[in-house]
């Protein structure tokens, strides 16, 4: 019911009042009128200046621009991802977060080299083991970190952290400096670092990372190369922040 009215509310093109909401919907006004002081609560939806009438709130506005940005997203961070790609000569990826306790890619970038880090778009991974993973769950709410950390903690490698409080010291290391080093934890000989991606709030909501086979590129290596994805990651961030922007103005230039 409760979706029903926001599509209605959203394929009108006047306020409905709550009888004309109930009547086309076939529902009571009293059970209607429920859902509607709940959605107004919270911005879902707004009265007319004269209440009589409710049309759709700011609130679905602004999670629209949040869903925009995961679509503008891969547009946006691709060319960074070749760039890391250029600097590195290993393979880049983008990658979000998926509870629970999981990423999934959304693009790549692939190492020119014939032997490469094996990674497909549109694959998940466990989130505790891989580079993008612990950029992405060192940022998650608190409950979110604790179901992951408190397992159970499967073992891909001998070199999989399977002890929370162990994983708990990494996600630590990760917020305090802003990067995530992934050795051999869930691909044996594959070596990876990620950088978080956050929105126009700050929120963290993707990461970028770089990869490659261990014989060529080495721990010492991807840390020397952090700063690089730091940066990449942090422009990321801005140009989504600038896209948000943009449309705020086109929509308070409509409004006018």
């Amino acid at each position: 019911m409760s979706l029903d009215i926001i599509e209605l509310l959203a394929s009108s093109h006047v306020p409905l009042s709550l009888g004309e909401i109930a009547a086309k919907l076939e529902l009571s006004k009293a059970a209607v009128h429920g859902v509607l002081s709940n959605f107004e609560a919270r911005r879902y939806v707004e009265r007319t200046p004269d209440r009589q009438g409710y049309r759709l709130g700011h609130r679905l506005w602004e999670l629209g621009l949040v869903a925009s940005e995961s679509i503008e997203l891969p547009k946006v961070a691709h060319r960074h991802l070749e760039r890391l790609v250029e600097l590195s000569s290993e393979s880049s990826q983008l990658a979000e977060y998926c509870a629970p306790g999981e990423v999934v890619y959304l693009d790549r970038v692939d190492s020119p080299n014939p032997v490469r880090a094996n990674i497909h778009v549109g694959r998940r991974a466990p989130a505790y083991c891989v580079a993008t993973g612990r950029a992405l769950l060192a940022f998650q709410s608190k409950s979110e970190i604790d179901k992951v950390c408190d397992g159970p903690l499967q073992s891909f490698t001998k070199k999989t952290i399977v002890k929370s409080a162990k994983l708990r010291r990494e996600l630590d290391l990760v917020r305090q400096r802003g990067y995530s080093i992934n050795h051999g934890e869930y691909r044996g000989e594959i070596v990876g670092v990620a950088a978080p991606i956050r929105d126009h709030e700050g929120n963290v909501i993707a990461a970028l990372s770089v990869s490659g086979p261990e014989y060529r590129f080495t721990v010492k290596h991807a840390i020397a190369l952090a700063p690089a994805v730091i940066e990449a990651s942090e422009a990321v961030s801005r140009e989504l922040g600038q896209h948000f922007l943009q449309k705020r103005r086109v929509r308070g230039n409509r409004a006018c």
